[in-house]
């Protein structure tokens, strides 16, 4: 790949999302201090997470920005999670706690992954956007709240509400703006900028060399489809500062696999990440998830998921 490495001033948080958005930074920019709920659509990868903490940042909401991964809670502790518990509320219950949608309050609430929401959640959900406020778990006593709600999904919400997996009158309540988050096999242009970045950072983040350009890298950079999108790009430049291909190629995949549904390669994608993260953090959590910038409760469950071992706690 002809050409160099050279840095620049921005930052890893704007160059991420920012570059890959291009236009769109206009109207992020405009839309990001209106007191409005919105919703992030995109593939695995794309940034919403990143996204969601720009969108805050630019707000100026003197609040947290307070996240959760819906897919992550099971399903029998989410409404404590989210709405909060009094004591005595349940077998259990010895304290009272906030729950996430109170911590967020004057700030911002990002639920990853909203798809993921049983519906009797969603209807109590619905409540909340509207009435501005929650009833912990085992209290009748409201609480108004000052309310900024962004939500993220990876399948298409007017989707799930066609097939009866999502409310249409939440949906309805949450899409007062919704930006769509490109791929990257259709910003062909950014892969380049983006891989000599990451290139960069893992670098210093290893305390490695930068590798000499490799003429016959760009093309494989843009002929591949990056199912993973910037996540598995940053994982390609982390592997080519490490000495390893950044890339698998064709003939090293068998022939079991060549015909498999893009769903299959992304579990594998992510099964390789995290076994590889954790061959080089010799199996530290800790390391692991800081590195991934996930939850240590996520890990374990895309762990399980995906059968990998866990080390014995």
């Amino acid at each position: 790949m002809t050409g160099d490495y050279s840095n620049n001033n921005s930052s890893p948080l704007e160059h991420e999302v920012l570059d890959i958005l291009g236009t769109l930074q206009t109207f992020i920019r405009k839309a990001a201090p209106l007191k409005v709920d919105m919703v992030l659509e995109g593939e695995t990868g794309t940034g919403k997470d990143t996204l969601a903490r720009r969108i805050h940042q630019l707000s100026c909401r003197e609040g947290p920005l307070i996240a959760l991964n819906c897919a992550a809670v099971p399903e029998q502790l989410a409404e404590s999670e989210l709405f909060g518990v009094m004591a005595g509320a349940y077998t259990g219950a010895s304290k009272s706690r906030a729950g996430y949608i109170e911590a967020s309050d004057k700030g911002t609430l990002y639920l990853d992954e909203i798809d993921s929401m049983p519906l009797l959640l969603q209807a109590k959900l619905l409540r909340v956007l509207e009435m501005r406020g929650i009833e912990r778990l085992g209290s009748t006593r409201f609480v108004p709240l000052d309310l900024r709600v962004i939500v993220a999904t990876q399948t298409p919400l007017e989707k799930l509400v066609e097939e009866g997996k999502f409310r249409r009158d939440l949906f309805f309540r949450l899409n007062v703006i919704k930006i769509q988050l490109p791929t990257l096999r259709s910003s062909l242009q950014h892969i380049r900028p983006l891989f000599q970045r990451f290139v960069l950072e893992a670098a210093e983040r290893h305390r490695q060399p930068v590798p000499e350009p490799d003429p016959h890298l760009l093309q494989r950079l843009l002929s591949h489809r990056w199912p993973g999108n910037i996540r598995e790009l940053k994982c390609a430049a982390e592997r080519c500062v490490l000495g390893m291909s950044p890339l698998q190629a064709a003939d090293d995949i068998p022939e079991t696999q060549r015909d498999k549904p893009l769903k299959s390669y992304l579990r594998l994608f992510e099964r390789t990440l995290i076994q590889d993260c954790m061959s080089r953090h010799a199996r530290c959590i800790d390391a692991v998830v800081a590195e991934l910038g996930i939850p240590r409760r996520t890990l374990y469950h895309r762990m399980r998921s995906l059968s990998i071992e866990a080390p014995e706690l």
